[in-house]
């Protein structure tokens, strides 16, 4: 038997392939975190679904982490207004668990 071509690209699901070629970023706040100031950044992309996703990147002294896909949205305003509305508290408890 020949090997099958699933419409998959490197072993990535076609709904998670990037339809934009680089994904925007938005610095959306600046938390402190054990005496290191973190930059909190909005990592968003279309994908082939042509759908919105959207991640959080913490960004300090050279140091970099991210979350995993947080938000799925129709457009990219939506991943912006339901970033935007999370608190320091809670942006300093992902930081946390990903530390």
């Amino acid at each position: 038997m020949g090997s099958s071509d699933s419409g998959e690209s490197n072993g990535v699901d076609p709904q998670f392939q990037m339809f934009d070629e680089s994904p925007a970023e938005n610095e959306i706040d600046i938390v402190p975190f054990e005496g290191e100031t973190w930059t909190v950044v909005l990592q968003t992309r279309e994908c082939a679904d042509r759908l919105f996703r959207g991640k959080f990147l913490f960004r300090s002294q050279g140091r970099e982490c991210q979350t995993t896909d947080l938000f799925i949205e129709a457009t990219y305003e939506e991943v912006l207004e339901r970033a935007m509305n999370f608190e320091e508290h809670l942006l300093t408890d992902l930081l946390r668990s990903l530390l």
